[in-house]
């Protein structure tokens, strides 16, 4: 497909437009396709997961080429135009929304996968990770930087945010990444990695869109296993599972460690489902991994699967609840220190409501993932950094309301979000930002701390229009 013939922008209405006329500023010939008026390829860029907030934007690119990002971003940072990468849209708050005169790309048309070479693969950006992974599969490998529960994401999206997985030992999965390909807010198209564009490479993993957009990733591989074996092991009391849990990291066998925290029912405790699982590639599991662990409420569920079976089983479920789409998702995300996880866990979880529980639908979920803190070395992926504390925990309240929410209902949860945040911050915990907040200066400031200008120099160099992202609102103002 090319763009329509004779289509610009129009810097003194600032619209894009089908005339061809004086002073329009044709758009490049394109690869893909750029829409501008036809209103069905503007329902899906003008909303996220949280489908709280929504935002039109003028145009919605579909790349043909990673060469169509570059000569779009150029164009748009010549007319100071926003532009913000769109994939699966798994952010909650409008962070991949832009409005009216916005460009967004969407970048699932840009979903190659290349073969593995030397225990690397190379995808494009806007592969969905359920495609990644069965690729991958196929040819004996699998990811080694661990998979986030739902799979229909984007490789870039995930990169762009963190990517936070049940495998407890190998940091998140821009841990795990080689090298990217990124387009700058200046149009510019580079390669960078620890080696090559360092400045880039940092900035943009975890980095939130706002230096430039993801286009490509070199991910590091290690062997598919050739089974999985799980436990399920439920507990009554949180003490009992996070004792569980630390004695199976303290002993090094298991490649994932997780809760999910099941609502109380008829004035009962909630249920602490402790998640284990062993990859076996070339030796099968001890034989005593749960008989050293608290005793549970009712015998631990074992199971074998294909590493296929395993990792997909979450996307299955969530795509078998038509209606969790349109139901509105306030999410929680924070990451606490070893030190004081279990207290704000134990106090938030008591403090829930049934709405915090997903009731009366029971479309969501309560997780708590534990992670080796110095597996994280990331720089714009923000942990608590505490020298005593081996561990780092994400908490995750994915909890989802009414499919027609009153403005009460909305409030309710970004309200309730902005005091858990301020809670695990005087806890020593940090936000993970896929979640609902209310994007300010404050919360930027106290999520990034005294790196904060730092943050905002590097984005004033390599997106000096402040174009990218906008919907995040970190703010473009840097001292020079």
């Amino acid at each position: 497909m090319t763009s329509v013939a004779g289509l610009g922008w129009d810097p003194v209405t600032r619209t894009w437009t089908t005339a061809s006329t004086a002073g329009v500023t044709k758009v490049p010939p394109l690869d893909g396709q750029l829409i501008v008026d036809v209103p069905p390829a503007f329902t899906d860029a003008s909303r996220d997961m949280g489908r709280m907030v929504h935002r039109t934007p003028g145009a919605v690119l579909k790349p043909g080429s990673v060469q169509d990002v570059g000569r779009m971003v150029a164009l748009c940072r010549e007319h100071r135009i926003p532009v913000a990468a769109q994939g699966a849209g798994h952010t909650t708050h409008g962070q991949r929304l832009v409005s009216e005169s916005g460009l967004a790309i969407d970048m699932r048309t840009l979903d190659g996968i290349e073969p593995v070479r030397r225990n690397r693969v190379v995808c494009e950006a806007g592969a969905l990770w359920s495609d990644v992974v069965i690729t991958l599969a196929e040819q004996g490998f699998r990811f080694r930087g661990g998979l986030t529960g739902y799979l229909n994401l984007t490789v870039g999206g995930t990169l762009s945010v963190g990517g936070i997985s049940p495998n407890y030992q190998c940091g998140a999965q821009v841990d795990a990444v080689e090298r990217i390909q990124v387009v700058t807010g200046q149009g510019h198209t580079l390669w960078a990695s620890p080696a090559e564009n360092r400045d880039v490479f940092t900035a943009a993993l975890a980095g939130l869109g706002q230096v430039g957009v993801i286009t490509q990733a070199e991910l590091a591989l290690a062997p598919l296993p050739q089974r999985v074996h799980t436990w399920s092991v439920p507990y009554s009391t949180a003490a009992d599972a996070f004792q569980a849990m630390r004695t199976v990291m303290a002993q090094n066998v298991l490649d994932e460690v997780y809760c999910t925290v099941r609502p109380p029912e008829h004035d009962a405790q909630p249920t602490f489902l402790v998640q284990l699982a062993y990859y076996e590639v070339d030796a099968a599991p001890p034989q005593n991994i749960v008989d050293t662990l608290p005793t549970p409420i009712e015998p631990e569920h074992y199971e074998t699967k294909t590493y296929l079976d395993h990792v997909t089983l979450d996307t299955t479920v969530i795509d078998g609840w038509p209606v969790w789409e349109n139901r509105i998702k306030p999410w929680f995300d924070v990451f606490l220190p070893d030190s004081s996880v279990e207290a704000y866990v134990e106090n938030t979880i008591k403090a829930m409501t049934a709405a915090d529980w997903s009731q009366p639908h029971g479309q969501g979920f309560v997780l708590l993932f534990p992670h080796r803190a110095d597996r994280f070395r990331r720089e714009r992926l923000r942990v608590p950094r505490r020298r005593s504390d081996q561990f780092v925990w994400l908490f995750d309240v994915l909890n989802s309301g009414s499919t027609i929410p009153s403005p009460e209902e909305v409030e309710q949860m970004l309200t309730r979000n902005a005091q858990w945040l301020d809670a695990a911050r005087e806890a020593g915990g940090t936000l993970y930002p896929i979640g609902s907040q209310q994007p300010t200066n404050q919360l930027w400031q106290r999520h990034y701390g005294p790196d904060r200008q730092g943050v905002l120099n590097t984005k004033a160099r390599l997106d000096p229009a402040g174009i990218l992202t906008p919907g995040v609102g970190i703010g473009i103002h840097a001292t020079t």
